[in-house]
């Protein structure tokens, strides 16, 4: 019997589409031209010493070679360290340093950024057209495609001994609560997630709905769980495969028309960033990562966009994604909040709401509780982090940090995470919620709510508004003063405060970065 790992999709690939197009910015290749690529860079890597357990670090966008890379090194039993390259020059260092990776792979778009620290790592290797181009600092450095261009064509033997239970890979959170955790997943848990994540997809009509049909692009990096699993179903299913590289918002919109692609993925600020460009929309969307603002949410409906809300993470990978209940009209405004903000968990998931003594909530729509996560393909914990894997992995069950409720009809609402609700006079103001009803507004781009030091009620909520066009203070505290007559949120909520920025700051993951905020403005 066969073992479930990653290069066996690639084979299967290979015999069931092989004149499939994997497209990556001027670069074009079946999946035969693609497998053969593969194996040549596979075999050169094995000459050169790359075996089972060795860790590889890849800093690179979503591209053809960072694609070869998760096949090519699953065939040796290697590990992938899919290198962050939004966190702070530091801590991305410090992932590499802790992942004890042996070769670096950067392209030419990284490669000025990380000469001051080339010299800490003995193996590098350039990612590029160009094989003029040099890295002059390393001790030992090699250009991507001369590895490919001498390696043979003969098929890896180590390729058979790989088990579904070796690591595949290993990736790190967004260090916004502290330094990076690594995460590392076994070829089954990361495989049987992603499969699992695109087939419940597939199971609902509505939405960003998955068919073999589809021509997908991943907008989520590789380095964010292997771009949410993009690195692997397309392949599995056979698809047409599109990737952006480093291209902008005006760019990938040019690729979506050239290319017909019909279904992506990405963060909400992506979605904000393409609905403002010209003629796009009537495509496929599964978004995540922070909460969906309704005003984001309305204005991709209206422009033909089929959308679906994931939630999950790096520690846990999917585990619900939002659909349409049956007794809904597809079509009605209802059904649009539905797909905003209720999300049934994955088949095979189980989802636990618990109070501070570890007792369930009552399903009512309105009682918030501690997320807590079990799955197949939960990971066992953190890398070499024993102590901090206790506090979160327990008995079987990941303690996600999230605060969310589920609907009487059993659909999950994820509010807030723990560190980011407010308590306010005792009682909890989450801000994502707040955050999504603010957004309503249509002359707000962007919005923050955090918490602000109050003598009286300990915190009192403090907005922090990037704006689309211009509003006043007493205009939005108006706005929120109609949604507490609707029911929608209770009169404590609405700030004391609202604060006007030009931009607001993002994490590597594309989130609110709110501890930045905090630190700027919570005294």
């Amino acid at each position: 019997m066969k073992n479930f790992v990653v290069h066996q999709l690639l084979e299967h690939a290979l015999i069931a589409h092989p004149e499939q197009e994997i497209v990556s910015g001027n670069h074009r290749f079946t999946f035969r031209e693609f497998h053969s690529r593969v194996l040549k860079l596979a075999n050169s890597l094995k000459v050169h010493g790359v075996k089972k357990g060795t860790v590889v670090g890849v800093l690179d966008v979503n591209s053809h070679r960072f694609l070869e890379m998760h096949y090519a090194l699953s065939m040796l039993g290697a590990v992938l360290h899919t290198i962050n390259f939004r966190l702070a020059p530091e801590q991305m260092v410090y992932s590499m340093i802790h992942a004890s990776d042996e070769w670096i792979f950067v392209s030419d778009v990284f490669a000025p950024a990380v000469k001051p620290v080339i010299p800490k790592f003995p193996k590098w290797v350039l990612m590029s057209d160009d094989t003029s181009q040099a890295l002059p600092d390393a001790k030992q450095a090699f250009h991507y495609e001369n590895l490919v261009n001498e390696g043979s064509e003969n098929p890896i033997s180590e390729a058979a001994e790989v088990k579904e239970t070796d690591i595949f890979s290993i990736f790190y959170t967004t260090g916004t609560t502290g330094k990076p955790k690594g995460i590392p997943y076994e070829h089954k848990t990361i495989l049987t997630g992603a499969i699992q994540l695109f087939h419940h997809l597939a199971l609902h009509k509505y939405g960003a709905r998955v068919s073999s049909r589809d021509v997908f692009m991943p907008l989520i990096p590789f380095f964010h769980i292997h771009a949410w699993g993009m690195a692997f179903f397309p392949i599995y299913l056979g698809a047409k495969l599109v990737l952006p590289e480093a291209a902008d918002a005006a760019k990938q919109q040019a690729i979506i028309e050239k290319e017909k692609v019909s279904w992506l993925n990405m963060v909400p600020t992506q979605l904000q960033m393409l609905l403002e460009q010209k003629n796009f929309g009537h495509v496929k969307i599964l978004t995540g990562g922070s909460p969906f603002a309704s005003g984001i949410a309305k204005r991709a409906h209206d422009a033909g966009v089929n959308f679906s809300l994931i939630y999950g993470g790096s520690d846990q990978l999917a585990t619900a994604i939002s659909v349409v209940p049956e007794n809904i009209e597809p079509d009605s405004a209802e059904a649009l909040e539905w797909r905003r903000v209720g999300m049934r968990p994955l088949p095979l998931v189980e989802i636990s709401i618990r109070d501070k003594q570890g007792n369930e909530v009552p399903h009512d729509g309105k009682t918030l509780g501690a997320v807590w996560v079990r799955s197949p393909w939960l990971p066992n914990g953190y890398f070499k982090e024993p102590e901090i894997t206790k506090a979160h992995f327990i008995d079987g069950w990941f303690r996600t940090g999230d605060l969310g409720f589920f609907h009487p009809n059993h659909l999950l609402y994820v509010a807030d995470r723990e560190g980011d609700a407010i308590k306010s006079g005792g009682e909890w103001i989450p801000t994502g919620m707040l955050e999504a009803i603010i957004s309503e507004h249509e002359a707000v781009a962007q919005v923050a709510v955090i918490p602000k030091k109050d003598e009286q009620w300990g915190q009192r909520p403090l907005a922090i508004l990037k704006k689309r066009t211009d509003v006043s203070e007493n205009a939005l505290r108006d706005f929120l003063l109609s949604k507490v007559k609707e029911g929608k949120l209770a009169k404590f909520w609405i700030p004391d405060t609202f604060t006007f920025v030009d931009e607001i700051p993002l994490t590597s993951a594309g989130k609110l970065n709110k501890k930045v905020l905090r630190d700027q403005y919570s005294g």
